[in-house]
């Protein structure tokens, strides 16, 4: 296995350079869509513009749409490296917490956040990464399934004007609404995004393995990425309703197509990642991404920040289309990528990287 120079962290354990990578990678992603749906909002649909890139640029449903699946194939996937040195999942369990605490903070500036889902992430997985790995993908298929069938139940009542709003709750001020805003719906509820953590969780379980056989896996996820969009595709124009819900490839449909398609889709963004930083060991490119990538929690964070200062105080942009969007999210990435590098090269972890560890350990 050959993944770059890794490093050790304090804890005696192996850090995985592509790993690192893929987050700062990913982050390019999840900046272009969160500041192309913010600022064009209706506008930010490509499904009925005539431009091509356009519509593939989707703020909710186009290319970059397995941005933030990246993200958590890539924790379940260093979640499972933790566990198998012996680590103590109270530790997952008070990350868990504080990631859901600072997350439900960052939601008053940044609707829609995926930080408090990653804490519920955490403390499922404290109990989930003990399991065999055959219960693991059980937990994974029941995730997936389970957002399918509840959509296609909702398209059901809806159709038959029976109101299922109450399973959309505005806040999760209550019991029943925590569960439901978590689990069930809003932007990344744990039905279907825990079969994302939980593939990363099988995925570092066989660390040594899924490296050495990268090679192998690559043509038969492309053909699976393939074989995925071109079903939905050929089956949502011979049908219509429900079914449709199954077979989309729409993330906030929860469909059984979508949930499989990004998953495939992430895995062969970490694959081609590893490669690169493979080729480019010693590149000093290579080395910002992976001290960048050991920060993104604080780089996600001030992505959110910057564009509250500059777009909605200062009113230094405004929304006049995909390319303003575009120029920026680069802008913002790269500024943030640099500082990320520069910060981790003299300073070591970032400021809320640090708060984790302090508190979870």
């Amino acid at each position: 296995m050959s993944v770059g120079t890794n490093t050790t962290t304090r804890s005696g354990l192996e850090r995985n350079r592509a790993l690192d990578a893929t987050r700062t990678v990913a982050l390019l992603g999840i900046i272009v869509l969160n500041y192309h749906g913010y600022l064009n909002r209706y506008d930010a649909i490509g499904a009925n513009k005539e431009n091509f890139f356009a519509r593939i640029m989707d703020a909710w449903n186009g290319v970059l749409a397995p941005s933030p699946v990246i993200f958590v194939l890539v924790s379940g996937i260093s979640c499972a490296l933790l566990t198998s040195a012996q680590f103590d999942r109270w530790v997952l369990v008070r990350r868990g917490v504080l990631l859901l605490a600072i997350g439900s903070m960052f939601e008053w500036v940044w609707n829609g956040t995926i930080l408090p889902y990653f804490g519920i992430y955490f403390v499922l997985a404290a109990a989930v990464s003990a399991w065999s790995k055959r219960n693991i993908i059980l937990v994974a298929v029941l995730c997936t399934t389970s957002a399918a069938v509840l959509s296609f139940w909702r398209f059901v009542r809806e159709e038959d004007f029976h109101s299922t709003s109450w399973l959309s709750p505005a806040y999760p001020y209550s019991p029943r609404n925590f569960v439901l805003r978590y689990f069930v719906d809003y932007t990344h509820p744990v039905l279907p995004w825990f079969a994302f953590f939980c593939v990363g969780l099988l995925i570092g379980r066989s660390m040594p393995w899924f490296f050495a056989n990268r090679a192998r896996l690559f043509a038969p996820l492309v053909v699976g990425v393939i074989a995925v969009y071109t079903l939905s595709t050929v089956v949502r124009r011979s049908t219509d309703g429900a079914w449709q819900r199954l077979t989309s490839t729409d993330p906030f449909e929860r469909g059984i197509l979508a949930t499989v398609g990004v998953t495939l889709s992430s895995i062969l963004v970490l694959i081609v990642v590893s490669w690169i930083i493979d080729a480019f060991p010693r590149s000093p490119i290579a080395d910002v991404f992976v001290r960048a990538g050991q920060m993104t929690l604080t780089l996600y964070v001030c992505h959110g920040l910057a564009y509250n200062l500059i777009v909605n105080q200062l009113e230094w942009v405004r929304p006049t289309g995909l390319d303003t969007a575009l120029g920026l999210s680069a802008i913002m990435w790269i500024v943030l990528v640099a500082i990320g590098g520069w910060w981790h090269r003299f300073f070591g972890r970032g400021p809320l990287e640090r708060l984790l560890r302090g508190f979870g350990g």
